[in-house]
């Protein structure tokens, strides 16, 4: 899947109306992002995140972003299987796979199958109420 492909199932699985919006502007941008003429750093952190699962081949498929609480994470979060993962950009070009453990700690792992496995999904249970 591309990465225009992967934005357009994010952004029909999203729920959130900013998050939509943002990912929209995304839409809207990439041929200034792909050209390296975008300076808004969260677009181009979030193209990170769109390289990353492009390049590992992960199934987006049923996907949503869920949140960006912080400037460098990125939530993604499956209503259908109950699953999430995370993607952080702190350096732009450089993304790191994460997961939250069981004692709500942000931890590092290889890959998105890997945060998917590990992820302490007790902090997202409302989260399932919510956009059902």
């Amino acid at each position: 899947m591309e990465k225009i492909e992967i934005a357009l199932e994010l952004f029909e699985n999203t729920r959130s109306k900013g998050i939509k919006d943002f990912i929209k502007n995304y839409i809207l941008n990439i041929e200034t992002i792909e050209e390296s003429k975008c300076v808004d750093e969260k677009l181009i952190r979030f193209d990170n995140c769109l390289s990353y699962i492009e390049k590992v081949d992960f199934d987006i498929s049923g996907w949503m972003l869920f949140d960006i609480p912080i400037f460098y994470a990125h939530c993604f979060l499956n209503n259908n299987t109950k699953k999430a993962f995370d993607l952080a950009v702190y350096d732009i070009g450089k993304v790191i796979v994460r997961y939250i453990d069981s004692d709500m700690n942000e931890e590092d792992c290889e890959t998105i199958e890997q945060s998917i496995e590990n992820y302490n999904m007790e902090m997202y249970e409302w989260a399932f109420e919510k956009v059902n």
